[in-house]
């Protein structure tokens, strides 16, 4: 490995997924954003990608599915980060007040 350059993991998919996984990265523009950080996907916006892909039928379906799954789980793992941040920011607070 060449010095600085980074390893990047590899995934593969199952060929049944491609084409949701390919709609699933057009519309990472697409999160809507508060206080607390993502929130959830701007629907109107992901059926404007799967308008322009032309998807229909039953395969619009399918993929909106796919795609609300990717949305719940990376919602999940995004709440858990918060979650483990934040009892790492707790656990550095109580650190600091004892040493005084």
């Amino acid at each position: 490995m060449a010095a600085g350059r980074k390893v990047q993991d590899e995934a593969y998919l199952w060929p049944c997924n491609v084409q949701a996984w390919g709609v699933w990265c057009a519309v990472q523009s697409q999160w809507r954003a508060g206080m607390a950080g993502r929130e959830g996907l701007d629907y109107a916006g992901v059926r404007a990608c799967m308008d322009e892909s032309g998807l229909c039928g039953d395969e619009r379906r399918s993929i909106f599915t796919a795609i609300q799954a990717a949305e719940h789980a990376s919602l999940e793992a995004w709440a858990e980060q918060r979650r483990l941040q934040a009892w790492a920011e707790q656990r550095r607070l109580q650190a600091e007040n004892n040493k005084q």
